[in-house]
């Protein structure tokens, strides 16, 4: 019975620490989100690739418009920009919504 008890105190342990370091993997930084999926392809942080730069969609938008912002990327866009359109991202909601609230927080870097 008393070697019962130090192995079931490491393995809660080792459980412990297994859920801890899946949580710090899970943190991502929102520029890295970007990449990762690919927004650079067609925006740029300051000038006009095939879409418009992060700046301009700040400096165009305002937290009011946060849930058009999401959809746009979730469900695509067209007509916003001129002639070109955005097809839909394949993003979860939760990065939709990060990549906007860093977008919009961008107007901040700008004054």
């Amino acid at each position: 019975m008393r070697r019962v008890y130090p192995l079931l105190t490491l393995v809660i342990f080792l459980l412990a620490s297994c859920e801890k370091q899946e949580h710090r993997s899970v943190r991502i930084d929102v520029k890295e989100l970007v990449g990762i999926k690919g927004c650079p392809y067609c925006h740029d942080m300051r000038r006009k690739l095939l879409g418009p730069s992060f700046y301009d969609i700040s400096r165009r938008y305002y937290p009011k418009d946060r849930e058009q912002l999401i959809d746009s990327i979730l469900k695509g866009s067209s007509g916003r920009w001129g002639d070109r359109s955005m097809p839909p991202q394949k993003l979860s909601r939760e990065e939709a919504e990060l990549i906007v609230d860093w977008i919009l927080n961008l107007k901040n870097d700008l004054n």
